[in-house]
Formats: C-alpha cells, structure tokens, sequence
C-alpha cells in the first residue's frame, strides 16, 4: 500500500457571542517515500540563519514545524539573503507548510537567542 499524507485543521473559538468551529482536512496529492519523523533541533548560532535540515529528503511535500522555546523566523524561498515569511510565536500553534518551494531556512526571531524548535519533514527521496 502506497503511503498517504493527511493533514486535518480544528478550530474552535468560543465567547464571542456564538461559538464557532472549523473543521477540514485534506491531502498534498502525492505519495511520500521518506520522513524525518519528528525531531528537536536547536539553532547552532543566534542571529544566524540556517537551512532547515531535509536529512534525506530531496523534495519537501510537508513541513510541520513549531517553536518550542523562542520565537522562530522562517524563509520559505531563500534566495541571496533572509527574508522572513513566517513568524513561529513559542509554544503557540504548529505550522503547517504544504509544497514548500525553494530553499527554507530559519532564523532567530529575538536578539541572542538560539530557539529550540520541533520539526517534522515529509516527502520524496
């Protein structure tokens, strides 16, 4: 059996006059043939970005990605210098980043500080 990725969203607010809920998932489209599983990594450097580490991974389906300690800047298509698209608040919701294209790297989000985060990356060897 070919293997699946599904992502599903739940969002629930409440306390503003009625209660609403978001409920959805869904697929890439591909068949994934590695993963990292998830891993903690911690920024080797503070104030210095870094490529977001694939391990054997060649094409990036999925990345699920979360501060742990520290806010954490994240540039999905790095070029010649970092460009923050994305800002991971620490301890707050996982991201979820479908077809990331081009180089990602991460970066520090506060002066001096070297995050923890947790990363999980799916796709094709």
């Amino acid at each position: 059996m070919a293997a699946t990725l599904d992502v599903g969203v739940i969002a629930e607010l409440q306390g503003l006059g009625q209660d609403i809920s978001f409920l959805d998932k869904g697929t890439d489209g591909t068949i994934p043939t590695a993963t990292t599983g998830r891993q903690y990594r911690t920024l080797a450097t503070a104030d210095a970005d870094e490529v977001l580490d694939y391990g054997d991974i060649s094409t990036a389906t999925c990345i699920i990605i979360r501060a742990v300690t520290n806010d954490l800047d994240i540039d999905l298509d790095y070029s010649a210098s970092f460009d923050v698209d994305l800002t991971i608040k620490a301890g707050e919701v996982p991201c979820v980043i479908p077809n990331p294209a081009g180089i990602t790297r991460v970066k520090n989000n506060g002066v001096g500080e070297t995050p923890v985060y947790e990363v999980w990356v799916i796709g094709t060897t």
